[in-house]
């Protein structure tokens, strides 16, 4: 490969505006301490053991860069990412306006920003942002016949990377495939579907070990349905703006478009949508399917941002400036009004953005705990959602009269945080980190206990085995109960062991997927390997 010729003069001049355009936008942001916002708060790296090949990777990571650097950095990425990725996919096709401005309203959309805003939400930019990567990989499959394994190989590896620091990577790319799967079955390729499939498979497997624990673990548990608090339908609940402005585009261009590609992909925005309108007032309850869906669909700002980015990919096709007007005016109507639904932020808000610093005082009370080796601390400080990522932490008290049954063994809670003095017998202020009080619990008399209250002395707890010593069951273990530990039964939302030792069947299974993950993770760069394909080949224009 020769990078004369792969990279041209007037390359260097786009990139170099994508660049500073970004690092103007998000200057504060990265020359900020260490912040809290939302979800988002900077803590010590700690090993996260064979679980997912991509807690390993983003803990070395972390260990290089230091947390708050990797944040960031994925964060500018992300953002510098999804202009570059359309650019390069456009290739020499595009004017002046697709070349520059379809790359920066693809990236700086008030969902992008609000998703931004709200923390820990550079994994699903990042994820996002290599989606132009995936649309034309797959394009290139179908169509370029002869170099369709060394696409789906290239294919694979942006899968398996996206896997690494978002486990959804493959559902996000499904919705940028599926234009050239619907073209597939129109043209009569019956089998192509295949190839998108194999390397979304790729990309799953690559996170075997996760996905499995998420998908049967944890997100059937907040599956979608009319009964949750979720707004019904949910369509407009964000902008009514958005929403119409985006349905206004659909509509328009189904009429205008008679590119085939144009309208595939909008015929891709469309079934999204429909997903998730149906979804929103229908429970499905059907193993592992209904997980998927409900990971796509139950938060709105994911299909609010993948319709975004499809909506702007299908104008790369359209040929003559009046086509451009409805369309185009409607995603800069989107991209520049006033907020007027529950986004958390406006495209232009990311030029003054500057988040909170961090309080000093929460590393002080995080080492504390660490120190103190913790069981179970509990926060009755709910106006500091951080709180829940300290050593030993068990949950929020939304009801202060929790702290009056402290002297039950059952709760086993060791520290209690709180904000404001509390006075009962048994607990005992210890520190004080700034605002928040920390008090012991002198009733605290362990994690194990018999039915009549009196503790298990001689135990020992692990997220893989619960094993006591010495005493016969049954025995109530204040952990909160899960059928995934075997010989347990249901002790008001606790442990009750009938037997003296108890394995957790799901955190096994992770570790012993573990390893099956990591092959599949490597195996596409194994496969690039023995590829022979020069890289300017496979862009287009070059």
């Amino acid at each position: 490969m020769h990078p004369k010729g792969l990279v041209k003069k007037d390359d260097i001049i786009y990139l170099s505006v994508f660049v500073l355009v970004f690092l103007i936008a998000i200057r504060n942001y990265m020359l900020s301490p260490p912040y809290t916002l939302g979800d988002t708060t900077i803590l010590p790296p700690t090993n996260p053991g064979l679980y997912t090949p991509s807690a390993t990777i983003q803990y070395y990571l972390s260990l290089l860069m230091g947390e708050n650097n990797l944040i960031k950095t994925l964060n500018f990425l992300a953002f510098l990412i999804a202009p570059i990725s359309i650019y390069f996919t456009l290739g020499r096709k595009g004017d002046l306006f697709k070349r520059l401005i379809l790359p920066l309203i693809f990236t700086l959309n008030p969902i992008s920003i609000s998703i931004f805003y709200t923390g820990d939400g550079e994994s699903i930019l990042l994820v996002y942002s290599l989606q132009p990567l995936v649309y034309y990989l797959t394009h290139k499959m179908l169509y370029d016949v002869k170099n369709k394994f060394k696409y789906l190989i290239y294919l694979g590896i942006v899968e398996v990377i996206g896997q690494i620091f978002f486990f959804q990577m493959f559902l996000f790319s499904f919705f940028f495939q599926l234009p050239f799967i619907l073209l597939s079955i129109k043209e009569k390729k019956y089998l192509f579907f295949l190839y998108p499939i194999l390397a979304d498979l790729l990309g799953f497997l690559s996170e075997l070990s996760w996905e499995i624990y998420l998908y049967i673990g944890v997100v059937p548990s907040v599956l979608i349905s009319p009964s949750n608090t979720l707004v019904r339908l949910g369509l407009a609940y964000y902008s009514t703006i958005v929403s119409s402005l985006l349905f206004a585009i659909v509509i328009t261009t189904a009429f205008i478009y008679k590119n085939k590609y144009a309208l595939a992909t909008i015929t891709s925005v469309g079934l999204l949508l429909i997903i998730y309108a149906i979804l929103q007032n229908f429970q499905l309850n059907i193993p592992i399917i209904s997980a998927l869906l409900a990971s796509i669909t139950t938060f709105q700002t994911k299909v609010y941002l993948l319709s975004f980015g499809l909506l702007d990919l299908s104008l790369f096709y359209l040929k003559r400036t009046r086509e451009f007007i409805i369309p185009l005016l409607s995603l800069l109507l989107i991209v520049l009004l006033v907020n007027t639904g529950g986004l958390q932020a406006t495209t232009y808000s990311i030029f003054s953005f500057k988040p909170q610093p961090m309080p000093t005082w929460y590393y002080e009370l995080y080492d504390y705990l660490s120190q103190n080796n913790p069981n179970n601390v509990y926060s009755l400080a709910t106006q500091y959602q951080y709180l829940q990522y300290l050593p030993g932490f068990s949950g929020f008290i939304y009801n202060p009269s929790f702290i009056h049954n402290l002297t039950n063994p059952f709760y086993g809670m060791k520290y209690l945080i709180s904000t404001s003095q509390i006075n009962y017998t048994g607990l005992r202020l210890v520190k004080t980190f700034g605002q928040v009080l920390v008090y012991y619990n002198e009733n605290f008399t362990g994690l194990a206990h018999y039915l009549n209250g009196s503790s298990v002395r001689n135990y020992s707890i692990s997220d893989v085995e619960i094993r006591i010593y010495g005493d016969k069951p049954p025995f109530v273990v204040s952990l909160p109960y899960s059928g995934y530990w075997t010989n347990s039964k249901n002790y008001n939302g606790f442990l009750e062991l009938t037997s003296n030792i108890s394995q957790n069947s799901l955190t096994t299974l992770i570790h012993e997927l573990f390893f099956v993950s990591l092959f599949f993770l490597i195996l596409p760069f194994i496969l690039l390997i023995f590829e022979k394909t020069p890289m300017k080949s496979l862009i287009v224009g070059r």
